[in-house]
């Protein structure tokens, strides 16, 4: 017998020897017909049992863009969670200006959750299509069914790792731009995925009925660092202050009722005709 570290062991027991009367209290997790035996996992204490549950934990697929909204879930699934749940973030590198500077973000919001970041590179798919932005971002060319090609993705790589859920951190105003983003239609994906394999991880939007500036204030009240964040659509060392996605997020902030951390090359304009209409505080 070979101990693992914690309360887990693994034990080798032979169906022609031994008794396996004992075996209800084990999970198995792996059967070998060449030599013909069990691989099981048992505990060395039943009563502990729900201490080795949370050490093990399990695990979550956030869909990362190194955004505020994101950075907002991060924290509110590791609240929620628990601190035994593995966190693993999942960006998309779609060959845009803002990569590198989502990245880095992206980064830095998984650090601060505990979490890792997991990069794949789907940027020749993007070309391919057109090169529009596969996720809304505000004023920027979004791809048609884009949202189903990142779930899709998302999806498979949550299998592969056992996630039991995929997150993103969509919201109603995102909903409101456009029917892919909406409740229902999410609803629709998660449907298909679990119509054709039981192990399809469950996709969370807890952010979909709730506005942005909503998101922003519930991520103040955790303490989330927005100045680690990045919004703007263009790689440059600061936020632009111009596009679309500068512009709705200082937006957010000032409906919110609390200061912009962000360093912009110049102040953000006409924030009041960024998707729909300003929400007051």
């Amino acid at each position: 017998m070979r101990e693992l570290p914690g309360l887990w062991r693994l034990v080798t027991m032979s169906p022609r020897s031994g008794n396996l009367r004992a075996l209800a209290q084990y999970r198995v997790i792996r059967t070998f017909r060449k030599p013909r035996s069990l691989l099981i996992l048992s505990r060395s204490n039943q009563g502990e049992s729900k201490m080795a549950e949370e050490k093990v934990g399990s695990k979550v697929l956030l869909m990362v863009s190194g955004g505020p909204d994101s950075a907002t879930l991060a924290k509110v699934i590791r609240e929620s969670e628990g601190s035994g749940t593995q966190i693993h973030g999942l960006y998309l590198r779609s060959g845009h200006p803002s990569d590198d500077k989502e990245i880095e973000s992206a980064n830095k919001i998984l650090k601060g959750v505990g979490g890792k970041l997991e990069i794949i590179d789907i940027s020749s798919t993007v070309t391919a299509l057109g090169a529009s932005r596969p996720m809304i971002h505000s004023e920027a060319s979004i791809m048609p069914f884009g949202n189903v090609l990142v779930l899709s993705i998302a999806s498979t790589f949550a299998l592969r790792i056992g996630a039991k859920a995929i997150y993103i951190a969509l919201h109603k105003d995102d909903a409101d731009e456009s029917y892919e983003y909406t409740e229902g239609y999410m609803s629709s994906i998660g449907d298909l995925f679990s119509s054709a394999t039981a192990r399809a991880a469950k996709i969370e939007a807890p952010f979909i009925n709730i506005r942005k500036v909503e998101v922003f204030r519930k991520g103040h009240a955790l303490k989330v660092d927005y100045s680690t964040t990045w919004s703007c659509i263009r790689g440059r060392e600061k936020h632009c202050g111009d596009c679309g996605a500068c512009r709705s997020r200082r937006r957010a902030f000032v409906q919110a009722g609390f200061p912009d951390p962000t360093d912009y090359e110049r102040e953000p304009l006409a924030i009041d005709t960024v998707g729909i209409e300003v929400i007051s505080a």
